[in-house]
């Protein structure tokens, strides 16, 4: 038995194994760097529920700000100078956001997951968290999130729930004392937008999924509701839905229920390879490499785009 099980609350065989097989985990091999300047990680946090069952935290973002807003989302943001590393800047961004704890003792990382591409290109860097302190009790910066809830991380393989979720987090979070009550009022309910460039989708009850064109190619857009709709909660959508198959697909070794990709839709390590090195990729990227000294990482073995 590790240290970090003897800290958990009973375990399910089944998140045992999943913590085990993140904390093996290794992001497929490159030497390359990313530009500092267009990198940024989120925070996927777990903890462990009443019945032995993972489940991971997720936001709701507040209704200012500039980008995404009142999105649901996991912890994150961009790089900042000081950030020691990527884990760095997940646990400031996730402190920042939600009060977690920099201590190492009661937040554990346990591994770095493959990186994705944003729309707005920017390189995510996924960090799994897993809480060894349920003590702890989280509090919100209301100029960034108005709410906080989870769900069962095994739930993003599944186009139906697979166990009925507790959609709060077991620890009650605070608010700040000066919090403005307008804030605690439910936003209007959300519909399901549509997609500029929409080439066609499939709804369910809990998953739905749509495939769109951006850039080079299609990409399936996915979408999980969140039983939290009617109080205006919008669904678990685009890259934070695809960042959470992805961490479900490592730790339970288990493929989705549903298609993970739109036909003939690229590898997300591709993708960002086409965003820097194509000329009908990502100017900003390109410039980032070029600013920072990187093009000899992207010009060794390059691949067919």
């Amino acid at each position: 038995m590790t240290r970090v099980e003897t800290l958990l609350p009973p375990l399910k065989p089944e998140s045992l194994q999943c913590i085990h097989r993140f904390v093996a985990y290794s992001p497929a091999e490159t030497r390359r760097r990313y530009p500092r300047r267009r990198s940024a990680a989120v925070a996927i946090i777990l903890f462990v529920g009443r019945l032995g069952d993972l489940y991971v935290l997720l936001s709701t973002r507040a209704g200012n700000m500039r980008t995404y807003a009142q999105d649901t989302a996991l912890p994150g943001g961009k790089y900042e100078e000081g950030d020691m590393d990527t884990e760095g800047t997940a646990r400031r961004e996730a402190y920042e956001e939600i009060g977690l704890p920099m201590d190492h003792d009661k937040v554990r990382k346990l591994c770095l997951l493959d990186s994705f591409l944003t729309g707005n290109s920017l390189v995510v860097t996924p960090v799994v968290l897993l809480i060894t302190d349920h003590t702890l009790s989280p509090l919100l910066n209301p100029t960034e999130v108005t709410t906080l809830f989870s769900m069962p991380l095994s739930s993003f393989l599944q186009s139906r729930p697979s166990l009925i979720p507790s959609f709060h987090y077991s620890i009650l979070h605070r608010l700040p004392s000066n919090y403005p009550p307008s804030t605690l009022t439910h936003p209007p309910a959300v519909g399901y937008a549509e997609d500029e460039g929409e080439v066609g989708g499939k709804e369910g009850r809990f998953y739905g999924f749509r495939d769109i064109l951006w850039g080079e190619g299609k990409v399936r857009m996915h979408r999980f509701l969140t039983g939290r709709e009617g109080e205006g909660v919008k669904p678990v959508y685009g890259l934070t839905a695809a960042i959470l198959i992805h961490a479900a697909s490592i730790g339970y070794d288990q493929k989705p229920s549903f298609q993970l990709s739109a036909p003939g839709q690229r590898t997300m390590n591709q993708r960002i390879e086409y965003a820097i090195r194509h000329p009908n990729g990502s100017a900003a990227l390109r410039r980032a490499v070029e600013a920072e000294g990187l093009w000899d990482d992207w010009n060794e073995g390059k691949a067919k785009l």
